[in-house]
């Protein structure tokens, strides 16, 4: 690809999303001119982010061709790129619910996005969508890359990788935090300042904290790291300036010198399992069967946060008073140029200029990458991005303890999406039944029940 490529952010509306996707894009000098497509549902902020957009464009000399739409449809034609960042039902709202309906009748999930009951009625809601999306662009743009940033990430990539012929790619942040809890620990080494108590839960209020020393410690660590979203493993950790090997230091000090209540659960893991995972307790736990117990208290036991609602409204706000002045202009617009990237602007680079790009986190269909983990899956792996698209590394097998627990969850996730793809009520009840957080058929049932009522206008799929 020679020409400037045709760029589409669907859910371009949202001021978590939008924020750092529109800024390291326009920001960059190689992608100059092209041509940009913002689409949302929701007009006024829309609206708001093309004016910020429109901003950026103007400032930075960056000469990018800007249009925005409520219709995908209308942005798709001969596209390139389609990033995709979206939730069906407010976010916070539908989440808790997500994790409230199952407690309602004795399951207390840890967590209630990726996996466990929750996740059902996640992956239910968002999947017709992510899946229209995926038709659309057969129709309009079938050769374009389809950029997924939505969870639950295994599930929506592999539906999408499943049910449609589209070029797909699953991204993520997460290793961030394998990150931050290795420099935690090596601190020392690097001259790296740790906060008092500190640790890598994901709530909102956490994040000042949190990514100082997440971003320090990419600077100077190098971490290979493979499984399935929020549930990788790190292979191996070196110092990204002598190469190396840091995992005998880490591992001894972890486990034997470090404060038992930085990351218990993780610290446990390792201990157990002789590997590093590497998203941080909060999302680790979500994929377990040993977190629910309602005499043990396990969440108790290892502190697992739940997700802080109310803090991710108060974020979004944030986030949206921010995109609201600088659009208008009370703030300046330079305040972007140094947000962070998450791989989109690398990933569109790579493939338009053939930069040979090596990105340490993509998810993508396994076909042998993870020998001992199903072929057609989605694992979670580091990448090759060239002229001919996204590879991911061939990694040595799993232990096989650890890939036993990824095929569960992979089997069970297979399970899911083909009943969210059907509306088969049967179907969905056995995925249910083999959730590892589910011991009890009538609660499966009271549970699914429950979520096909309150969700009802959110899944067309089973309302037939």
């Amino acid at each position: 690809m020679t020409r400037t490529p045709k760029i589409v952010l669907i859910g371009a509306g949202s001021a978590i999303f939008g924020l750092n996707t529109l800024a390291t894009i326009i920001r960059s000098g190689r992608l100059r001119g092209a041509e940009i497509w913002l689409v949302d549902i929701n007009a006024p902020g829309l609206a708001t982010m093309t004016k910020l957009a429109e901003r950026m464009n103007a400032a930075w000399g960056a000469q990018m061709q800007i249009h925005a739409s409520t219709d995908g449809r209308a942005a798709l034609p001969n596209a390139d790129f389609v990033v995709v960042s979206v939730q069906v039902g407010p976010r916070e709202e539908v989440w808790e619910k997500d994790w409230r309906i199952p407690l309602k009748h004795g399951v207390r999930q840890p967590y209630a996005e990726n996996s466990g009951p929750g996740a059902f009625a996640h992956t239910a809601r968002n999947q017709p969508l992510m899946l229209a999306i995926a038709r659309d662009m057969e129709e309009l743009a079938p050769h374009a890359w389809y950029l997924n940033f939505t969870n639950p990430m295994i599930r929506l990539t592999w539906a999408i990788s499943r049910y449609s012929k589209i070029k797909v790619v699953g991204l993520c942040h997460q290793l961030l935090w394998a990150y931050a809890m290795a420099m935690t620990i090596l601190a020392d080494r690097y001259g790296v300042p740790i906060p008092e108590n500190f640790n890598v839960h994901t709530d909102a209020a956490n994040m000042p904290r949190f990514m100082p020393v997440a971003l320090a410690a990419h600077k100077h660590l190098d971490i290979k790291a493979a499984g399935i979203n929020h549930f990788s493993w790190v292979y191996d950790i070196r110092d990204r300036a002598t190469g190396e090997d840091l995992y005998p230091l880490l591992r001894a000090r972890w486990l034997k010198h470090y404060r038992k209540d930085f990351e218990p659960l993780t610290r446990t893991l390792f201990e157990i399992f002789g590997m590093m995972p590497t998203p941080g307790d909060s999302h680790v736990c979500e994929y377990l069967p040993w977190v629910h117990d309602p005499i043990n208290k396990p969440w108790e036991k290892y502190d697992l946060k739940l997700q802080s609602w109310d803090g991710n409204r108060k974020r979004r706000a944030e986030r949206w008073a921010t995109a609201e002045a600088i659009a208008s202009g009370a703030r300046p617009v330079d305040e972007l140029k140094n947000a962070i990237s998450e791989g989109v602007v690398e990933i569109i680079e790579a493939i338009t200029f053939n930069d040979n790009w090596y990105h340490h986190q993509v998810n993508v269909p396994n076909h042998g990458c993870i020998p001992n983990l199903p072929d057609d899956a989605i694992v979670e792996v580091p990448g090759i991005v060239t002229g001919i698209g996204i590879r991911g590394l061939n990694m040595p097998p799993l232990p096989a303890p650890i890939a036993e627990l990824c095929r569960r969850e992979l089997a069970y996730s297979s399970a899911v999406i083909d009943a969210c793809y059907t509306g088969d009520k049967d179907a969905a009840l056995r995925v249910l039944l083999l959730d590892p957080m589910i011991n009890d058929i009538d609660t499966a049932r009271a549970i699914l029940n429950d979520f096909l009522t309150e969700f009802a206008e959110y899944l067309p799929q089973f309302a037939r």
